[in-house]
């Protein structure tokens, strides 16, 4: 009956929570236990929620796509006007393309001056997203075309922090880099661009982006692009579409066949989560066999504890309890220990995710806002109540096999040795599992390890950096710019405490750096192809700042001035290629158009790492700041201000913030960091993985220790008579200890082995994550088992010693 079920599991409670209560050390190491491994568990599954699972900010993304150029050396760029134009007319699967191109504008007027994140957008990008304006409007056709109206979409934060959230806003006119701009729309809050998540602030401003739909410019790759599918169409239709239409410009000759152009077409949930899609999920895996080296060990303890209530059990079944009675009991008492621990666990997970928030690694989007949400708590409950019948079932199950005259005449059963064999499983179990998650860890720290001795080609201890931006409204001729920063540096310089400044206009790691095409004298290109170089513009004094070193030559200097002979560095790849078996030094380029003048090299600077640590280091040239508008027509307005300081650089922030207001009270001031803190965000991802992998692993070392322990002082309790009767024969303290020990190593070498012969097997999963280390490597995995193997021998030698101390006599009148 359904009322007496009920009062049955509510007696099983009372009497299981009265029966912890009389072990309190049983109880408090299977909930600590139990409480590591679901509190884990839960921390790392709100990851998984947060980032994988977490709906993306736009309306049926599952509709949306990113889309990509490719070519030779370049796996994933941009698309240009042209390709965009190309895939709006001839694309069979895509309704809408849009594009966009972000960076940051300087909002000045009423209030603070801000550097704010914006990008330029085609009309109709919101709606290939999926998004519509929380107030206002968004842009129509017409406006995305050069020589537009200047209007702006404002994000929900800027609008809610800077003007009130006053829904008057609309129509009202604002500064952007010394224009006027007339606000018509505020974005809900939440939204972000597809490109916001790996950036370090979302985009906040959104003005036109003009697009000439009757260009044919194929070669100025500088915008991302999204299209919506067509209903119905999947995006591996996409993928076909976009690559026939790839083929057709070759064919038609927009691209040359050498440069193998193509497209790379992603859903825009792969865009976002993909690159650390297969971390989280290693994470996940990790965690699980944590969880499950927990559950081993609290069988472990509960057999242990089934032995000790045998007789218990056997008056219950003489008394007519059922078997389905005692299962359901001894069921519900693991329930008690696990809601303690569920408790428990929750507690210790929301410590993590804590933690987790406040490192918010960068590179892993969306993981600033994770929380133990009732999805997350859900799962947490079920995980518990599953891991509950795991551990609980084995102890139920021998119960019912109970041989009741056996265990009222003496306590024990015939079938012990079977009950041990069944415990020592569990323990080469957790050994097994344990070796794969050291594993797991030591390829991860020796990847980090690998990556922090990668040769970035600069030195960045005591650098302080800061990005600027000149508004043309105030600084029209390219002379005010140059003017400027030269003052600029120069102030700084003059600064007690700085050692050497500079400025840049890509700093390195910190942003994206593209290429320009060149005329390099005496290189004669394949044909098809082009000689090409990273463009980068420093000003005097920038090398030293960032610690860049020189190989050949001199350094740009204050002398390189307007008046005087165009020059730049090159670095050593540059070098290699254009420069085959000739000296670079003395030798002449020249920028985009043919008709532009000679820039002459003076010097070769060491290849730098820009674009990722990892990345391929690509042809790249310097050329001064005080030079570029004559080099190309233009000069660079926005540049990173490089200051490497004799002490602490974070000292530096207030006093460069002064020399910078008494030039311009009204320019504002943004990404201020160390290039430590730029460098330590480049490796923050594989720091995060091995860091977690890393307190995994120890802890999966710690409980299988445990259970070691547990086993053998089992196994010592089980044989005392025997080890006495040992001891009275002439075996001595040594002769015990390795009776003991032997059984010890055995279950650990077991475990081990199997635990080797696993992770070697599953290794490919972290393909991809690692650099400079193989997934198969020996060496990682022999520290890993060696590793294990010492702590279970410590594990063993406490139950060892313990045996030695066993009295005969003792043992054999207690028998």
């Amino acid at each position: 009956m359904p009322g007496s079920s009920f009062d049955a599991f509510v007696a099983d409670l009372r009497f299981g929570v009265r029966t912890l209560r009389r072990n309190p050390g049983f109880a408090a190491v299977a909930v600590l236990t139990l409480a590591l491994g679901v509190g884990a568990t839960a921390a790392i599954f709100s990851v998984v929620s947060g980032v994988l699972l977490r709906p993306l900010p736009w309306g049926e993304p599952d509709r949306a796509v990113m889309i990509w150029s490719k070519w030779t050396a370049f796996e994933k760029t941009w698309v240009s006007e042209g390709e965009l134009n190309a895939y709006r007319t001839r694309s069979r699967t895509l309704s809408e393309v849009a594009a966009w191109s972000d960076g940051q504008i300087n909002l000045t007027g009423e209030g603070d001056p801000e550097r704010l994140a914006f990008a330029q957008v085609s009309a109709n990008l919101f709606s290939t997203l999926g998004v519509h304006p929380l107030a206002g409007r968004t842009f129509v056709s017409g406006e995305d075309v050069p020589n537009g109206p200047d209007l702006v979409v404002i994000g929900h934060a800027l609008w809610t922090r800077r003007y009130g959230g006053d829904p008057g806003v609309i129509g009202r006119r604002i500064l952007l880099n010394g224009r006027s701009f007339e606000i018509v729309g505020v974005m809900p809050a939440g939204f972000l661009l597809p490109t916001d998540f790996q950036n370090p602030e979302p985009t906040q401003l959104w003005t036109p982006l003009p697009i000439n739909p009757a260009s044919t410019d194929y070669g100025s790759h500088g915008w991302y692009a999204a299209g919506r599918l067509r209903p119905g169409v999947s995006v591996e239709a996409a993928v076909e579409d976009l690559h026939g239409i790839a083929q057709a410009l070759t064919r038609e000759g927009f691209h040359p066949p050498q440069m193998q152009f193509d497209t790379v077409v992603l859903s825009l949930r792969d865009e976002v989560v993909g690159p650390v899609r297969r971390a989280i999920l290693l994470l996940l895996g990790a965690v699980a066999f944590l969880l499950l080296i927990a559950c081993a060990n609290v069988a472990n303890l509960l057999l242990a504890r089934a032995e000790a209530r045998q007789r218990e059990m056997a008056v219950r079944a003489a008394l007519g309890a059922g078997a389905r009675r005692v299962v359901g009991q001894l069921l519900t008492e693991s329930l008690v220990l696990t809601g303690a621990a569920t408790v428990a666990g929750l507690a210790l997970a929301w410590a993590i995710v804590r933690i987790v928030v406040w490192w918010n690694p960068a590179n892993i989007p969306r993981i600033g806002g994770i929380a133990i949400d009732p999805v997350v708590l859900a799962a947490t409950i079920a995980v518990a109540v599953l891991t509950s019948f795991l551990f609980g079932l084995a102890p139920a199950l021998r119960a019912v096999r109970l041989d009741v005259n056996d265990a009222l005449r003496d306590g024990q059963n015939s079938s012990s040795g079977a009950r041990q064999s069944f415990r020592s499983a569990l323990v080469v179990a957790e050994m097994a599992l344990a070796v794969i998650l050291l594993t797991g860890a030591g390829l991860m720290v020796r990847s980090v390890w690998a990556l922090q001795r990668v040769d970035l080609g600069f030195d960045p201890t005591n650098v302080l950096t800061l990005r600027l931006s000149l508004p043309p409204a105030s600084y029209e001729r390219p002379e005010q710019v140059v003017v400027f920063y030269q003052q600029l540096v120069d102030r700084v310089r003059a600064l007690p405490g700085v050692v050497h400044a500079g400025a840049v206009r890509a700093l390195p790691l910190a942003s994206t750096i593209g290429d320009w095409g060149l005329s390099v004298d005496g290189y004669v290109p394949a044909p098809g192809s082009g000689a090409k170089g990273d463009w980068q513009i420093v000003t005097d004094g920038y090398l030293e700042a960032m610690g860049e070193r020189l190989v050949r030559g001199r350094a740009i200097l204050p002398s390189d001035r307007s008046d005087t002979q165009l020059v730049a560095l090159i670095n050593e790849e540059m070098a290699r290629r254009y420069w085959s078996g000739r000296d670079p030094v003395g030798g002449r380029f020249k920028i985009g158009n043919p008709q532009r003048p000679w820039v002459t090299v003076v010097g070769i600077v060491r290849d730098v790492k820009h674009n990722g640590i990892t990345g391929v280091t690509k042809e790249k040239f310097y050329v001064p700041h005080t030079q570029w508008h004559l080099a190309t027509g233009s000069p660079v307005r926005a540049m990173s201000l490089v200051v490497r300081t004799a002490g602490d650089p974070s000292r530096m922030v207030a006093p460069v913030r002064q020399e910078i207001r008494a030039l311009d009270p009204a320019l504002p001031v943004a990404n201020i960091r160390t290039m430590e803190e730029v460098v330590a965000a480049t490796l923050s991802a594989p720091r995060f993985t091995g860091a977690l992998l890393t307190g995994f692993a120890a802890l999966a070392m710690v409980l299988s220790s445990i259970g070691i322990y547990g086993v053998l002082s089992f196994v010592v309790s089980r044989r005392t008579r025997e080890i006495g009767i040992r001891v009275a024969i002439g075996a001595g303290r040594s002769d015990v200890i390795r009776l003991v020990m032997r059984q010890g190593l055995v279950l650990t070498l077991s475990g081990v082995a199997l635990g080797v012969i696993v992770a070697f097997s599953g290794a490919s999963v972290m393909q991809g994550l690692l650099y400079d280390v193989r997934p198969s490597d020996p060496a990682t995995f022999a520290m890993a088992a060696a590793l294990l193997v010492a702590v279970a021998i410590g594990a063993s030698l406490v139950p060892a010693f313990r045996a030695t101390r066993v009295d005969p006599l003792v043992a054999l009148k207690t028998e």
